[in-house]
C-alpha cells in the first residue's frame, strides 16, 4: 500500500467518526480521520450529556434500541469512569399530565428489566417524607414521585477519548483537516485534503461519511454514491442556570402537557442546572445551530411549572449559557420530530473492491456499538480485519476507577490546588499521572496562566489533545468557559495566540 493510501478514510470527527476510527485501528486497519473544525464541535458536544437507555423510547416500542443503550451505558460506566458517572433521576407525576403514575411505573419496571446486569439501583417510588424534603418541587396536584438511575456523560471528551485512543493505535487523526473533493478510482477513491495551509491527496479503499449535519454535502461529492432518503435535521437546545441554594442533588425528568420529556440536571459539580432539550425541525443549510428565544421560553416555562423558588420564577435573565445541536435522523417528513427514531441507518455504494458508507442517526450512548455495526458492514463489503475488541477495553484515560481517581486527586502535588487536581482527575482520567510527572520534572509548569489553569495543562491540551484555540480548551477540553470571568478567558485566548 502506498504511503498516502489508507484502508478507511473517516470524514467527520464527532462521536461516531472517532469511535469508528478507534475500532478500525484496533483491528489492524490503516485509518485516517478528517475533521474540518474541532473534534465534537457540532452535535457531539451539544447533547444532554447523558449515557442513558432512552426511557421515552419504550413508549415507541423501540425495545431493541433501549436494551442496546442500557447495555452500552453499563459498558461506559466501566470503561470511562472519569467521564461517565451514575445519576439519580426523580420523575414527578401530576394530575394534569398525560401519563399516569401506574403507566410510568410500568415503564420503569420494564427499564429495570432491560438493564439487568447493569449494576444500577432499581427504580421505585419516594415516600411522602422524602417528597416533603425536596426543596423546590411544587406539591399542587402532585400524585407521586418516582425515581430511577441513568448516567451523566461528558460528550465532548468521550469523543476526544475515542479519537486519541485511535491515534494511539496507529490511526492518522487530525482536526482542522477538510476533505474538499473525492474522485472515484478503480478500487476506492482519491480524496483531496486541505489542512494547515497545505493540500494533499489520499487514496482510500473505503470512505466512511460521519459528517453529521453535513452528511449530504459529502455524499454529493460521490458520483452514483448513496443517497439516503428522508434525512431530517432536528434541533435540540439546552439552557444553563445557576444552581439555587439549597442545591438540587438529583436530576429530574419532566413531562410537558403533550408527550415531550425535558430534563433538569445538576451539572459541573452541582454549580449549575442544565435544562433541556427541545425537538425542533430545522430546514435549510446545516451549520452551527442556535437556541432560539422561543426554545428558551419553552424550557423556562416547563421548569417553572414544576418548581417554585422563593425569589420568583427562573427568568431569561438567569440563563448563563445555552447551546443547540442538530440531530441528523432518518424519518418521514410527516412524522413529528420527537417521534423520529434514533436508530442508525447505513447506506453504502461500491467502487471496485472498495466503497462508500454514509451514517445517519445514532446516539451518544451507543457510539461503540454503532462503530461495530459499521465495521461489520465494511467486512461484508470485502474489507478484511481483525475481530471486535472494544466492548470491555478502557477508553483513553479510563484505566482508573472513580475511587482511585479521587485518591490520586487528593494525593497530587501541592503546587496545584486540590480543586484543580480533582478537576483534572475527572477530565483527563489516568492521564493525570502525565501532568503530575511533568510537574515533578519542572515545578515551574505550575504557573497559572489563568485562575486555576496551570501552564502544564495548556501545554498538554495543545500538544497531546490538538487544542488550537481558546474555544477548544474552554468549551470542549474543559468547561471552564462557565467558571472563568472575562479577564480569565482573555488570558487563555492570549496564551493560545502566542503558542
Amino acid at each position: 500500500m502506498p504511503a498516502n493510501s489508507v484502508d478507511i478514510l473517516v470524514v467527520g470527527g464527532g462521536i461516531h467518526g472517532a469511535a469508528i476510527a478507534r475500532d478500525a485501528a484496533g483491528r489492524g486497519l490503516k485509518v485516517m480521520l478528517a475533521e474540518k473544525e474541532d473534534y465534537a464541535s457540532f452535535t457531539s458536544s451539544a447533547s444532554s450529556k447523558l449515557a442513558h437507555g432512552g426511557l421515552r423510547y419504550l413508549e415507541h416500542m423501540e425495545f431493541g434500541l433501549v436494551r442496546e443503550s442500557l447495555s452500552e451505558r453499563a459498558g461506559l460506566l466501566r470503561t470511562a469512569p472519569h467521564l461517565v458517572s451514575p445519576l439519580k433521576f426523580l420523575l414527578p407525576i401530576f394530575a394534569w399530565q398525560k401519563r399516569s403514575a401506574w403507566f410510568v411505573h410500568t415503564g420503569l419496571a420494564l427499564y429495570d428489566l432491560l438493564s439487568l446486569g447493569g449494576e444500577m439501583p432499581g427504580s421505585g417510588r419516594l415516600a411522602q417524607s422524602e417528597i416533603d424534603a425536596l426543596p423546590y418541587l411544587r406539591h399542587d396536584h402532585l400524585k407521586a414521585v418516582l425515581h430511577y438511575h441513568d448516567a451523566h456523560a461528558d460528550d465532548a471528551r468521550l469523543t476526544l477519548s475515542a479519537a486519541l485512543d485511535a491515534r494511539g493505535r496507529g490511526a492518522d487523526i487530525a482536526n482542522r483537516r477538510t476533505v474538499t473533493a473525492i474522485v472515484p478510482l478503480a478500487n476506492g477513491y482519491t480524496a483531496t485534503i486541505v489542512e494547515r495551509g497545505g493540500t494533499n491527496e489520499v487514496e482510500a479503499r473505503f470512505i466512511v461519511n460521519t459528517a453529521g449535519p453535513f452528511v449530504g454535502q459529502l455524499d454529493a461529492m460521490i458520483p452514483h454514491g448513496p443517497s439516503p432518503q428522508n434525512i431530517r435535521f432536528v434541533r435540540g437546545s439546552h439552557i444553563v442556570v445557576p444552581m439555587p441554594e439549597p442545591a438540587e442533588t438529583c436530576a429530574y425528568t419532566l413531562q410537558d402537557e403533550g408527550e415531550r420529556i425535558i430534563f433538569s440536571i445538576p451539572w459541573l459539580g452541582g454549580n449549575f442546572l442544565m435544562i433541556g432539550t427541545t425537538d425542533i425541525p430545522q430546514t435549510g443549510a446545516p451549520g452551527h445551530a442556535v437556541c432560539s428565544n422561543q426554545e428558551k421560553a419553552y424550557l423556562l416555562d416547563a421548569y417553572n411549572r414544576y418548581f417554585s423558588r422563593s425569589g420568583g420564577p427562573v427568568a431569561d435573565s438567569d440563563i448563563v449559557f445555552d447551546w443547540a445541536g442538530l440531530r441528523t435522523l432518518h424519518g418521514s417528513p410527516d412524522k413529528a420530530a420527537s417521534r423520529i427514531s434514533r436508530e442508525v441507518t447505513l447506506e453504502t455504494s461500491t467502487q471496485g473492491n472498495g466503497g462508500f458508507l454514509s451514517l445517519v442517526g445514532g446516539k451518544l450512548t451507543t457510539h461503540r456499538a454503532t462503530a461495530e455495526q459499521v465495521l461489520a458492514r465494511l467486512r461484508s463489503m470485502g474489507l478484511e480485519m481483525g475481530p471486535a475488541w472494544t466492548r470491555n477495553t478502557p477508553q483513553y484515560g479510563g484505566t482508573l476507577d472513580r475511587k482511585t481517581l479521587f485518591a490520586r486527586a487528593a494525593e497530587g502535588p501541592a503546587v496545584v490546588s486540590q480543586h484543580t487536581r480533582q478537576r483534572w482527575a475527572f477530565t483527563y482520567g489516568d492521564k493525570i499521572e502525565t501532568l503530575y510527572g511533568q510537574l515533578q520534572t519542572d515545578p515551574g509548569l505550575a504557573e497559572e496562566i489563568a485562575p486555576g489553569v496551570p501552564r502544564v495543562e495548556l501545554e498538554h491540551v495543545a500538544s497531546v489533545e490538538d487544542a488550537g484555540t481558546s474555544e477548544d480548551f474552554l468549551m470542549r477540553r474543559t468547561k471552564l468557559q462557565l467558571f472563568l470571568d472575562e479577564a480569565g478567558r482573555e488570558m487563555i485566548e492570549d496564551w493560545f495566540a502566542k503558542n
